[in-house]
């Protein structure tokens, strides 16, 4: 008992020289040389010098010094620890000053230090809103930016990023301005975009005139050069002297320095600068970056391997030794995720912690293409099975990203890389015979962005209007602001800062109803086998996987879905297809005059036809049935009821098929299912005369409106009443939104009214229920193509606001031509067709009554009809009803008179 008395003694004493120690500390300015003088402190003794301590604001910075002391000796938990307390100890005493506003900072780096990301992106808002320390306001927006840069949002991370470097340009020092402008270019770096790569290198340079200007951080004039060379590699400012020259004086300072570490990363940079030009010089210099680190301790040096074994696989992957490049890549992969064996499967958990996304990701497309290469050389499954395998594990890479993106190019830009990814998938599962799992990269290929949208529009509205309000508005003035903003700083200001009031604001209202959002579920794509339970024997749906670069041959895919059966398909010839799909866009755009161009068309038209329903099997299974096809790439720009089927008559598809185009099943189904409620059937817009003198009048339009209003109940609105607000106004209880008007494509495409404009980008924050939407107007379904999403047009923006299907236009449509089929169209509607019967019956129709060069299909082609195909007007059977109900009530009694008759005999 006394030896344990006299023990608690020792400690206290120990204890409590220490504890006068931090308290002298805590009076002085102290050094981390000084702190790192203190060797044997633990956590035990940590807290009993706290506990002994009567709470006041001196404790708070005590326990600031030990957190600083555990930092210093990179023991993060015990940081993080000590950190809180400081925290804790200074809410509880309500002072609020810079050492407050510093202790919340500072939080922020433990808890990312801990690798508790969520709780560092937190607690740096949280420091960044606080207006007491501006500096540490501008510098936790900085350290946001990098979290963000580790979740794979580079967009996101540059824009906090670029704000809190200029804020810091006020209120911080030239040193902390210097190292976030080379972390925005580590950011900006892995970014796709090319205003985010030259803003890197804006940002690089302005560090480097600092440096030279004021004589300080040279040492980091390594980091600048290396990242203006990485930024002139990029293939989107591609510049391979700049980098070459960058990387040369990156070496000059690293060997005047013997500084191993940048040596070592510039020759893998080098590598991979002349893996570009395909030159032999690029193994050279990944060797050469594997001695150094082989032959000294180089510290960090997982991230060089990493990108040196990818290097040298794409090395050998060009050579044709696929075995080292196989060899080499799960190298690369396993020790991006802390894997000792090169061959494991990583687990989720490994996925989501792991911090090197982008490098992943190009290293898992490498280790397809090397699969790829493998299975054609040896035609052995196994390597079908790699591949699929290895895209569940880009999947599952891209779906952790993508969960809470909410910047738009972060998740654009993941979705192009990704999309060459599926259509590897794709493959792989035809070869394989696997249809569900081919069909299920189909589906995760195309819209799912959109798909996601419609899903989180329709969930948000069971929260409280005033908050659903809130939310919209927030959108518009950020949707706003970014179809304006350009190089004006006032702008891009504002543009953050609604950004950043808005994440707030969605942080708030998931704290504020966490079970709305815990029960909240992601999209569920849907399964071949519930398409094929839900659709008739008459329907046939075919899904297109189409490559932009050959791959290998016959990489392209389809996949023909009837009810009982299902045909995988390859499709050949991509580079002979794709010439004449623009050859076919260019002729179809215009009528077709000359027996010359007649003749031309027939010959691309068929040739298109018989590429794309590839086999007699599948030509003679579409014949007379209703088809529902999924475009992809350049195909979503192609009626395919223009296709020439039969040469000898110059039959066209549409003469025996009713056809409709749809974004993706998944899509479908989601969209289908939303519910809408209309006052009105009909709002129709035409304003005939326009303000801008750029557009020529449409003297037919009125007559369009007129005649289908006359036979359906609602409004029409023509002449200089049309302008937005009327249309914003009328149209969003209609069951048919009719717009007979101008529209332009570019980027931003647009709607014309009399006086002002609809931008694409208003429709996402506008709401709709029209069971279908008419954009009788110029190239509607035109717009700038995002791989593995689709193209961005005024069709999509319809789909966004709410609408169930959509009629939208493939080129600039000839006035006369489209007031005949749209009467046709509405009266076939109006007659209980099916939107697909009406709508192609109407072209079958103008075929019909029309000759020679007015038969073109560019007068009746143009229009044509995206996702639902049900009936607007459903057939009122009640009449029938009655009269069945009497008739039977009839016969019951002559039935019923007769058996008495028989049996009173």
């Amino acid at each position: 008992m006394s030896k344990i008395i006299s023990k608690k003694i020792i400690l206290f004493k120990s204890n409590l020289f220490f504890f006068l120690f931090i308290c002298q500390l805590s009076h002085t300015q102290y050094s981390s040389l000084e702190i790192k003088s203190i060797n044997n402190l633990n956590e035990k003794a940590t807290d009993s010098i706290l506990e002994n301590i009567d709470l006041s604001y001196q404790k708070s910075k005590i326990a600031h010094n030990f957190s600083r002391f555990f930092y210093n000796k990179r023991n993060f938990r015990l940081a993080l620890k000590y950190g809180k307390a400081e925290l804790d100890i200074l809410n509880i005493l309500k002072i609020k000053n810079k050492d407050y506003h510093n202790a919340i900072h500072l939080l922020g780096r433990y808890y990312y230090l801990n690798n508790d990301k969520n709780k560092a992106l937190e607690t740096f808002t949280k420091s960044s809103k606080l207006n007491i320390y501006p500096k540490k306001a501008a510098q936790s927006l900085c350290e946001l930016g990098n979290v963000l840069r580790s979740t794979g949002k580079y967009s996101e991370s540059i824009s906090y990023l670029s704000k809190g470097i200029e804020l810091l340009k006020i209120h911080g020092k030239k040193t902390s301005i210097i190292t976030h402008c080379i972390n925005l270019s580590f950011s900006s770096n892995f970014s796709n975009i090319k205003d985010e790569i030259k803003l890197g290198i804006k940002y690089l340079n302005f560090a480097k005139q600092i440096i030279f200007t004021d004589k300080i951080q040279k040492h980091k004039l390594n980091l600048i050069y290396t990242g203006l060379a990485n930024h002139y590699s990029k293939k989107q400012i591609y510049d391979f002297s700049k980098a070459r020259k960058y990387y040369g004086k990156v070496i000059d300072n690293a060997r005047k320095t013997s500084n191993l570490f940048f040596l070592s990363v510039t020759y893998s940079n080098l590598g991979e600068l002349f893996l570009s030009k395909k030159s032999d010089s690029s193994i050279y210099f990944l060797q050469k970056s594997s001695n150094i680190i082989n032959e000294n301790h180089i510290p960090n040096n997982k991230l060089i391997e990493t990108e040196i074994s990818r290097n040298k696989a794409n090395y050998y992957l060009n050579k044709n030794d696929l075995n080292l490049a196989l060899t080499s890549i799960k190298k690369s992969l396993s020790t991006s995720f802390n894997q000792d064996n090169i061959n494991s499967t990583p687990s989720i958990i490994d996925i989501i912690e792991t911090v090197n996304r982008y490098n992943i990701s190009k290293a898992l497309k490498t280790k397809i293409q090397i699969l790829n290469k493998l299975y054609l050389k040896s035609k052995n499954s196994k390597y079908l099975n790699q591949i699929i395998e290895t895209v569940k594990i880009s999947d599952q890479l891209i779906e952790i990203i993508l969960e809470d993106s909410t910047e738009s190019s972060t998740q654009f830009s993941w979705r192009n890389d990704v999309s060459k990814i599926y259509n590897y998938g794709i493959y792989a599962a035809r070869i394989l015979g696997n249809d569900d799992l081919q069909f299920q990269y189909l589906e995760k290929n195309k819209a799912f962005l959109l798909t996601q949208s419609i899903n989180d529009n329709n969930y948000s509205l069971n929260l409280p209007n005033h908050i659903v309000n809130k939310e919209i508005e927030y959108k518009k003035q950020i949707l706003n602001l970014e179809s304006k903003v350009s190089e004006s700083k006032q702008l891009k200001d504002s543009l953050f800062d609604i950004k950043f009031n808005y994440q707030n604001f969605k942080d708030s209202i998931q704290l504020a109803y966490p079970k709305h959002f815990e029960s909240k579920q992601k999209v569920q794509l849907t399964s071949l086998d519930k398409v094929q339970n839900s659709i008739n024997d008459n329907t046939i749906i075919i899904s297109y996987a189409l490559q932009d670069e050959e791959i290998i041959d016959n990489a392209s895919s389809g996949l023909l879905i009837s009810k009982n059966k299902t045909i995988p398909f390859a499709i050949s010839n991509i580079d002979t297809l794709q010439k004449n799909l623009n050859l076919f866009r260019k002729l179809i755009a215009k009528p077709l005059n000359t027996k010359k161009e007649i003749n031309q068309f027939n010959r691309v038209s068929h040739f298109l036809y018989q590429n794309l329903f590839p086999t007699k099997e599948i030509q003679e299974l579409i014949k007379g049935k209703q088809l529902t096809i999924i475009a992809d790439n350049q195909l979503q720009n192609i009626p395919f009821e223009a296709f020439i089927t039969d040469t000898s008559s110059n039959s066209y598809l549409i003469e025996d098929n009713d056809i409709s185009y749809a974004y993706s099943m998944s899509f479908s189904d989601i969209n289908n299912k939303i519910e809408r409620t209309q006052t009105k059937e009909f709002a129709g817009f035409a304003p005939i005369n326009f303000e801008n003198q750029k557009l020529t009048s449409l003297e037919y339009s009125e007559k369009e409106i007129n005649t289908i209003s006359n036979n359906l109940n609602g409004l029409s609105l023509t002449g200089n009443s049309v302008t937005k607000d009327s249309f914003f106004k009328n149209a969003s209880n209609a069951k048919i939104i009719h717009l007979a008007t101008h529209a332009d494509i570019s980027k931003k495409p647009v709607i014309h009214f009399s006086k002002d404009s609809l931008n694409l980008h208003e429709l996402y924050t506008y709401k709709n229920n029209a069971d279908l939407v008419v954009l009788s107007a110029c190239e509607t379904n035109l717009g700038e193509l995002k791989k593995g999403e689709g193209i961005l047009n005024l069709a999509r923006g319809f789909f966004y606001s709410g609408s169930k299907s959509v009629v939208s236009s493939l080129w600039k449509v000839n006035d006369v031509a489209t007031t005949s089929l749209m009467s046709d169209f509405y009266a076939n509607l109006k007659n209980h067709q099916s939107k697909s019967e009406a709508i192609n019956n109407a072209k079958r129709n103008y075929l019909k009554t029309h000759t020679l060069s007015e038969k073109s299909p560019y007068y009746w082609a143009s229009f044509i009809l995206i996702g639902d195909t049900t009936p607007t007007f459903e057939s009122d059977y009640t009449i029938y009803w009655i009269i069945g109900s009497l008739l039977f009530g009839v016969l019951l009694f002559f039935l019923g008179v007769k058996t008495l008759k028989k049996k009173e005999k």
